[in-house]
Protein backbone atom coordinates (compact mmCIF):
# COMPACT_ATOMS: atom_id res chain seq x y z
CA UNK A 1 0.00 0.00 0.00
CA UNK A 2 2.75 2.34 1.09
CA UNK A 3 4.86 1.97 -2.11
CA UNK A 4 1.58 2.10 -4.42
CA UNK A 5 1.27 6.10 -2.20
CA UNK A 6 4.96 6.50 -3.26
CA UNK A 7 3.91 6.42 -6.63
CA UNK A 8 1.58 8.49 -7.09
CA UNK A 9 3.78 11.09 -5.21
CA UNK A 10 5.41 12.35 -8.37
CA UNK A 11 2.22 12.92 -10.43
CA UNK A 12 0.50 14.40 -7.87
CA UNK A 13 3.56 17.01 -7.13
CA UNK A 14 3.50 17.57 -11.45
CA UNK A 15 -0.09 17.80 -11.27
CA UNK A 16 -0.60 20.05 -7.97
CA UNK A 17 0.77 22.71 -9.96
CA UNK A 18 -0.51 25.20 -12.60
CA UNK A 19 2.16 24.45 -15.24
CA UNK A 20 1.75 20.72 -14.84
CA UNK A 21 -2.14 20.71 -15.40
CA UNK A 22 -1.54 23.23 -18.36
CA UNK A 23 1.30 20.81 -19.97
CA UNK A 24 -1.24 18.23 -20.21
CA UNK A 25 -4.27 20.80 -21.55
CA UNK A 26 -1.93 22.04 -23.84
CA UNK A 27 -0.83 18.65 -25.39
CA UNK A 28 -4.11 17.21 -25.51
CA UNK A 29 -5.21 20.69 -27.28
CA UNK A 30 -3.22 20.75 -30.24
CA UNK A 31 -3.39 17.17 -30.21
CA UNK A 32 -6.94 17.66 -30.82
CA UNK A 33 -6.22 20.26 -33.24
CA UNK A 34 -3.72 17.84 -35.34
CA UNK A 35 -6.70 14.96 -35.03
CA UNK A 36 -9.24 17.40 -36.39
CA UNK A 37 -6.82 18.16 -39.65
CA UNK A 38 -6.27 14.50 -39.93
CA UNK A 39 -9.07 13.04 -40.14
CA UNK A 40 -10.82 16.12 -42.14
CA UNK A 41 -8.54 14.68 -45.05
CA UNK A 42 -8.97 11.33 -44.56
CA UNK A 43 -12.94 11.73 -45.26
CA UNK A 44 -13.97 11.26 -41.57
CA UNK A 45 -17.43 12.53 -41.03
CA UNK A 46 -18.25 16.27 -40.50
CA UNK A 47 -19.69 15.79 -36.63
CA UNK A 48 -16.15 13.70 -36.30
CA UNK A 49 -14.06 16.67 -36.83
CA UNK A 50 -16.37 18.75 -34.92
CA UNK A 51 -16.16 17.01 -32.02
CA UNK A 52 -12.22 17.57 -31.87
CA UNK A 53 -12.33 20.67 -32.80
CA UNK A 54 -14.81 21.66 -29.88
CA UNK A 55 -12.24 19.53 -27.88
CA UNK A 56 -9.76 21.95 -29.09
CA UNK A 57 -11.29 25.26 -28.39
CA UNK A 58 -12.63 24.16 -25.09
CA UNK A 59 -9.41 23.07 -24.12
CA UNK A 60 -7.96 26.34 -25.06
CA UNK A 61 -10.48 28.40 -23.45
CA UNK A 62 -9.94 26.54 -20.31
CA UNK A 63 -6.11 27.45 -20.34
CA UNK A 64 -6.77 31.03 -20.72
CA UNK A 65 -8.76 31.06 -17.50
CA UNK A 66 -6.27 28.93 -15.72
CA UNK A 67 -3.70 31.36 -16.52
CA UNK A 68 -5.41 34.80 -15.50
CA UNK A 69 -3.46 35.36 -12.68
CA UNK A 70 0.01 34.76 -14.58
CA UNK A 71 0.76 38.20 -15.31
CA UNK A 72 1.73 39.43 -11.92
CA UNK A 73 4.09 36.09 -11.63
CA UNK A 74 5.94 37.46 -14.69
CA UNK A 75 6.22 41.28 -13.75
CA UNK A 76 7.55 39.42 -9.68
CA UNK A 77 10.21 37.60 -12.43
CA UNK A 78 10.96 41.38 -13.83
CA UNK A 79 11.75 42.97 -10.50
CA UNK A 80 13.87 39.36 -9.61
CA UNK A 81 15.75 39.80 -12.85
CA UNK A 82 17.65 42.91 -11.58
CA UNK A 83 19.79 41.01 -10.05
CA UNK A 84 21.36 39.23 -12.64
CA UNK A 85 24.60 40.02 -13.11
CA UNK A 86 25.42 39.59 -16.65
CA UNK A 87 24.13 42.67 -18.84
CA UNK A 88 22.56 40.76 -21.92
CA UNK A 89 21.09 38.17 -19.83
CA UNK A 90 19.26 40.52 -17.26
CA UNK A 91 17.59 42.44 -20.11
CA UNK A 92 17.00 39.33 -22.01
CA UNK A 93 15.07 38.20 -18.79
CA UNK A 94 13.23 41.21 -18.19
CA UNK A 95 12.23 41.49 -22.19
CA UNK A 96 10.80 37.85 -21.76
CA UNK A 97 9.29 38.36 -18.89
CA UNK A 98 7.19 41.63 -19.80
CA UNK A 99 6.20 40.33 -22.68
CA UNK A 100 4.92 37.04 -21.41
CA UNK A 101 3.30 39.47 -18.64
CA UNK A 102 1.64 41.23 -21.69
CA UNK A 103 0.79 38.29 -23.72
CA UNK A 104 -1.39 36.80 -20.42
CA UNK A 105 -2.91 39.76 -19.52
CA UNK A 106 -4.14 40.10 -23.57
CA UNK A 107 -5.18 36.65 -23.10
CA UNK A 108 -7.04 37.51 -20.02
CA UNK A 109 -9.22 39.42 -22.30
CA UNK A 110 -9.59 37.15 -24.76
CA UNK A 111 -11.39 34.91 -22.36
CA UNK A 112 -14.02 37.24 -21.47
CA UNK A 113 -14.43 37.93 -24.83
CA UNK A 114 -14.74 33.99 -25.59
CA UNK A 115 -17.09 32.95 -22.68
CA UNK A 116 -19.38 35.41 -23.09
CA UNK A 117 -19.01 37.05 -20.19
CA UNK A 118 -18.22 40.76 -22.06
CA UNK A 119 -18.26 40.88 -25.71
CA UNK A 120 -14.75 43.72 -26.81
CA UNK A 121 -15.35 45.58 -29.93
CA UNK A 122 -11.69 44.75 -31.21
CA UNK A 123 -11.39 41.58 -29.90
CA UNK A 124 -9.19 40.34 -33.61
CA UNK A 125 -6.67 43.79 -32.27
CA UNK A 126 -6.32 41.96 -29.19
CA UNK A 127 -5.62 38.53 -30.10
CA UNK A 128 -3.10 39.91 -32.57
CA UNK A 129 -1.09 42.01 -29.83
CA UNK A 130 -1.10 38.56 -27.58
CA UNK A 131 0.31 36.60 -30.33
CA UNK A 132 2.81 39.23 -31.22
CA UNK A 133 4.22 39.71 -27.17
CA UNK A 134 4.37 35.83 -27.40
CA UNK A 135 6.57 36.04 -30.03
CA UNK A 136 8.69 38.78 -28.78
CA UNK A 137 8.75 36.45 -25.16
CA UNK A 138 10.10 33.29 -27.09
CA UNK A 139 12.79 35.35 -29.34
CA UNK A 140 13.88 36.67 -26.11
CA UNK A 141 14.50 33.20 -24.64
CA UNK A 142 15.97 32.07 -27.60
CA UNK A 143 18.38 35.07 -27.99
CA UNK A 144 19.23 34.12 -24.67
CA UNK A 145 19.56 30.26 -24.98
CA UNK A 146 22.19 31.69 -28.05
CA UNK A 147 24.12 33.69 -25.89
CA UNK A 148 24.38 30.91 -23.09
CA UNK A 149 25.55 28.76 -25.52
CA UNK A 150 28.51 30.96 -26.72
CA UNK A 151 29.44 31.34 -23.24
CA UNK A 152 29.39 27.89 -22.56
CA UNK A 153 32.17 26.96 -25.35
CA UNK A 154 34.69 29.80 -24.29
CA UNK A 155 34.35 28.00 -20.68
CA UNK A 156 34.44 24.30 -21.73
CA UNK A 157 37.31 25.33 -24.12
CA UNK A 158 39.27 27.14 -21.02
CA UNK A 159 38.77 23.95 -18.78
CA UNK A 160 39.61 21.34 -21.99
CA UNK A 161 42.81 23.74 -21.84
CA UNK A 162 43.26 23.31 -18.61
CA UNK A 163 43.73 19.18 -18.90
CA UNK A 164 47.39 19.45 -20.90
CA UNK A 165 49.15 21.07 -18.42
CA UNK A 166 47.77 20.43 -15.20
CA UNK A 167 48.51 17.28 -12.37
CA UNK A 168 46.02 14.34 -11.78
CA UNK A 169 43.92 16.27 -9.10
CA UNK A 170 43.39 19.16 -11.53
CA UNK A 171 42.81 16.93 -13.96
CA UNK A 172 40.50 15.23 -12.44
CA UNK A 173 38.67 18.51 -11.31
CA UNK A 174 38.52 19.62 -14.98
CA UNK A 175 36.96 16.44 -16.00
CA UNK A 176 33.98 17.35 -13.23
CA UNK A 177 33.26 20.44 -14.86
CA UNK A 178 33.36 19.32 -18.10
CA UNK A 179 30.46 16.70 -17.29
CA UNK A 180 28.79 20.09 -15.48
CA UNK A 181 29.11 22.11 -18.75
CA UNK A 182 27.79 19.36 -21.06
CA UNK A 183 25.25 18.74 -18.90
CA UNK A 184 24.30 22.59 -18.81
CA UNK A 185 24.77 22.33 -22.43
CA UNK A 186 22.30 20.08 -23.26
CA UNK A 187 19.70 21.92 -21.26
CA UNK A 188 20.21 24.97 -22.98
CA UNK A 189 20.18 23.24 -26.21
CA UNK A 190 16.41 21.41 -25.57
CA UNK A 191 15.64 25.04 -24.57
CA UNK A 192 16.86 26.36 -27.95
CA UNK A 193 14.87 23.81 -29.74
CA UNK A 194 11.58 24.02 -27.77
CA UNK A 195 11.96 27.93 -28.05
CA UNK A 196 12.63 27.26 -32.10
CA UNK A 197 9.50 25.51 -32.53
CA UNK A 198 7.47 27.15 -30.35
CA UNK A 199 7.55 30.33 -32.11
CA UNK A 200 6.22 28.58 -35.61
CA UNK A 201 2.50 29.15 -34.06
CA UNK A 202 2.66 32.70 -32.87
CA UNK A 203 4.74 33.59 -36.19
CA UNK A 204 1.90 31.50 -38.26
CA UNK A 205 -1.09 32.77 -36.47
CA UNK A 206 -0.10 36.28 -37.25
CA UNK A 207 0.37 35.73 -41.37
CA UNK A 208 4.44 35.50 -41.17
CA UNK A 209 4.46 31.71 -42.09
CA UNK A 210 2.04 29.38 -43.73
CA UNK A 211 1.98 26.36 -41.70
CA UNK A 212 -1.25 24.06 -41.74
CA UNK A 213 -3.08 23.04 -38.94
CA UNK A 214 -1.40 19.62 -39.17
CA UNK A 215 1.64 20.37 -38.63
CA UNK A 216 1.02 23.26 -35.72
CA UNK A 217 -1.08 20.59 -34.37
CA UNK A 218 2.43 18.33 -34.15
CA UNK A 219 4.64 21.07 -33.01
CA UNK A 220 2.35 22.47 -30.07
CA UNK A 221 2.00 18.76 -29.18
CA UNK A 222 5.89 17.91 -28.95
CA UNK A 223 6.30 21.25 -27.48
CA UNK A 224 3.88 20.75 -24.60
CA UNK A 225 5.39 17.21 -24.01
CA UNK A 226 8.70 19.07 -23.80
CA UNK A 227 8.03 21.58 -21.12
CA UNK A 228 6.19 19.03 -19.05
CA UNK A 229 9.39 16.54 -18.94
CA UNK A 230 11.38 20.33 -17.61
CA UNK A 231 8.34 20.84 -15.14
CA UNK A 232 7.98 16.87 -14.10
CA UNK A 233 11.84 17.23 -12.74
CA UNK A 234 11.61 20.48 -11.84
CA UNK A 235 9.09 19.23 -9.09
CA UNK A 236 10.68 15.54 -8.57
CA UNK A 237 14.05 16.39 -7.96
Amino acid sequence: MSSALINVQPWLKFTATTVGRDKIYRAVQYFSRFLAWYLLRQGATKDTVARFNSLKKTLGLSRKLMRFGKPIEHLDNVVKAASIKDEFLRYGVIGRQLAYAGYLTLDGIIFIDGSGAYKFKNIKKYSELASKCWLAGIIFSFLSGLYKTRHIHFRRQATARGLTHADESEKSHARTELKAIAKEQHSVNKQLLQDGLDMLIPATGLGYLNLDDGLIGLIGTVTAIMGAQAQWRKVNK
